[in-house]
């Protein structure tokens, strides 16, 4: 059993013209079973030599660390990025898969407008990337020794928890190249607070934004590189099947809303 940690960085909702985050990123961090218990450990030490005094309740927010707010107010730019560093360091480092999906935003409108009209109907970027993603991460897993199972488990968005629960199901049943063949029936949603890999996907999701804004036109940040350095060549990059499930996705609309 593989576990598939998933996290977005500019997640606007429905709102596709927040001109401050043009890119949406869904992104999944697949760590082996084996490898979850040694890569939590060196989670804690990397905290524990970073930030050796922490509030209770403390998380690893991606933007509260980038940008010196909440618990990181008190730290420089130089030992904000180490810390970061030293936990992205530890995707290469327990072998684990990372997969991603971004959508910019804009690009994503004009298809809605250009499948369904400007009538009103407006799919979340979530539940698009999702369905995208989650291509990817089953092929990654049945390419993999044994082929083994996979669990993707989520932040506690209650937003989306009913429609990716329902993609998973619809994918799982659907017939064809797009059946998740791989994946357990039911998606679990946790406390990210209480999940230290789920951070460390945050902490990715929000790298992998900023190299694909950088992608579209923005500049690249001094404080970005590091991490873009450390995560890029991690990625799998995979075959999402996007003319396939982009049909899907149109097609699981029409179901939802027949008069459309």
């Amino acid at each position: 059993m593989h576990l598939i940690y998933i996290d977005e960085s500019g997640n606007t909702g429905h709102n596709l013209n927040d001109p401050q985050q043009p890119v949406f990123v869904l992104c999944a961090l697949v760590v082996p079973e084996d490898k979850w218990q040694p890569m939590e450990s060196d989670l804690i030490l990397a905290l524990d030599k970073h930030l050796p005094t922490r509030p209770d309740g403390f998380e690893m927010h991606a933007n509260d660390l980038r940008n010196g707010h909440g618990h990181f107010s008190g730290l420089s730019v130089f030992d904000r990025t180490a810390l970061r560093d030293s936990w992205l360091e530890l995707v290469p480092k327990h072998q684990c898969g990372l997969i991603y999906r971004p959508i910019v935003k804009k690009r994503f409108q004009k298809w809605l407008h250009a499948k369904f009209g400007t009538g009103g109907i407006v799919i979340n970027p979530y539940v698009a990337a999702f369905a995208l993603l989650a291509q990817v991460v089953n092929d990654y897993l049945r390419a993999q020794p044994d082929g083994p199972r996979g669990m993707f488990i989520s932040d506690e968005n209650k937003q989306i928890v009913s429609d990716v629960e329902k993609t998973i199901r619809a994918l799982r049943g659907t017939e064809g190249s797009l059946r998740l063949t791989q994946i357990v029936e039911k998606g679990f949603f946790i406390d990210s607070k209480a999940s230290h890999p789920l951070q460390l996907c945050d902490l990715c999701a929000l790298s992998l934004r900023k190299m694909e804004e950088v992608n579209n036109g923005a500049p690249m940040k001094p404080i970005d590189q590091s991490g873009v350095k450390i995560i890029k060549p991690c990625v799998y990059r995979g075959d999402e099947r996007y003319l396939d499930v982009v049909s899907w996705l149109a097609g699981q609309q029409k179901k939802e809303r027949p008069g459309n």
